[in-house]
């Protein structure tokens, strides 16, 4: 969602505002790593609720992005219709799409020799190849082919007249953790199955592996494709990562690129000794001004930060007060001097203890579980 008139804003109840600056900072910084290779961003599950269309606006217009990579064939069908021309790799569930996403240059998974016969015949009724990006199933056990039957599954594929082999790949199972043993194993692996493949002089253009943790933490010879996924968001995966980061590409940086935003909409002084919001879980020991916000749990603020979060309001940090309801938080506001209804309140953002890495510390989750769960509903906004 694109707004020009920056006082239309005042209309809305609340709302994300995506930096596109931030999100090609990023790309940048990886692109500085793997040079001439290529970087395909991951904006499955609304861009990981950063909103896929705006993303994908921001991606088309970067020349530095050819690709991105989504979950399913319905996102991509939804990109397409969204004038959406770079190429496209659906990761995971393909559906009943398939002559529509093989008309529409749409990659897709492929692991299953059954489904690849049945894609070989609508490619063919359509008169057009279907191109395909086999996975490898290196240790995750989730999609893909095992290992040591990669070889003759690939020969097996190669049968088909309507399928061009455009991939393979494989997804580390804890590529971001500082123990390296399981990943190395997985690369192992993986690396035999390039090394296989060149033996036998079978040349497939795109080779890949990692996504955001990876990228910086793992170094495979044949890999040529990238794939980032919440550090392409400006967030980093582990601790870890981030160190990993630091002492070996020290200009590398990551930059968060959501902010979300909503406003007062009252304001009120409770005297000492008065409870706030269900179950009386928060008692003022003082006389207390409370704001409240129109964002609840429905909007996808978790509970879990009732009592312990914090918003800003006028460049003030303020603490969530009483347990978070369903459409509304209960804000201390007392320290915040001139406050009033209207002012903006940021409840996610770049600054100081409404940064995702600290709030998702507080409650034991990641960044992804914050930011995938913002409802739907909620506008997205392209700033920068």
């Amino acid at each position: 969602m694109q707004i020009e008139n920056k006082g239309a804003l005042k209309d809305l109840r609340t709302w994300l505002e995506i930096s596109k600056n931030a999100i090609n900072s990023n790309i940048a910084n990886y692109k500085k790593i793997i040079g001439d290779k290529i970087l395909a961003p991951v904006i499955k599950s609304n861009a990981y609720g950063h909103g896929m269309i705006e993303v994908a606006k921001i991606c088309e217009q970067n020349k530095d992005i050819s690709w991105v990579c989504v979950a399913n064939s319905s996102d991509a069908i939804v990109l397409r219709q969204n004038g959406f021309t770079k190429n496209i790799l659906v990761l995971s569930f393909i559906g009943h799409h398939e002559e529509q996403l093989i008309a529409q240059n749409i990659s897709l998974i492929a692991y299953n020799l059954e489904e690849i016969a049945k894609l070989n015949i609508i490619a063919k009724n359509i008169g057009k190849k279907a191109h395909i990006h086999i996975k490898i199933d290196t240790g995750l056990s989730r999609l893909g082919v095992q290992p040591n039957e990669a070889l003759s599954f690939v020969k097996q594929v190669q049968n088909f007249d309507f399928i061009e082999i455009q991939g393979i790949w494989t997804h580390f199972a804890e590529q971001a953790s500082e123990n390296r043993e399981y990943t190395n194993l997985q690369a192992t692996r993986f690396n035999n199955v390039i090394k296989e493949l060149k033996k036998e002089n079978i040349k497939i253009p795109l080779i890949h592996s990692s996504s955001s943790a990876g990228i910086l933490t793992v170094k495979l010879e044949y890999d040529n494709f990238y794939r980032p996924g919440v550090s392409f968001y400006g967030y980093w995966p582990s601790e870890y990562t981030k160190n990993f980061a630091h002492q070996n590409y020290p200009n590398f940086k990551l930059t968060p690129c959501m902010t979300w935003k909503t406003q007062v909409c009252c304001i009120k002084n409770i005297p000492a000794g008065s409870f706030v919001g269900y179950n009386r879980t928060f008692q003022a020991t003082k006389d207390t001004k409370i704001a409240i916000i129109p964002v609840g749990y429905y909007d996808g603020y978790d509970r879990r930060f009732s009592n312990i979060g914090s918003v800003i309001i006028n460049n003030q940090i303020c603490k969530i007060t009483g347990l978070i309801c369903m459409n509304v938080i209960m804000i201390d506001v007392t320290d915040v001097k001139d406050i009033k209804v209207g002012d903006i309140a940021i409840l996610i953002g770049n600054a100081p203890k409404v940064n995702i890495d600290h709030m998702a510390e507080l409650v034991d989750m990641n960044s992804r579980d914050i930011t995938s769960k913002i409802s739907l509903e909620i506008p997205r906004i392209v700033v920068d």
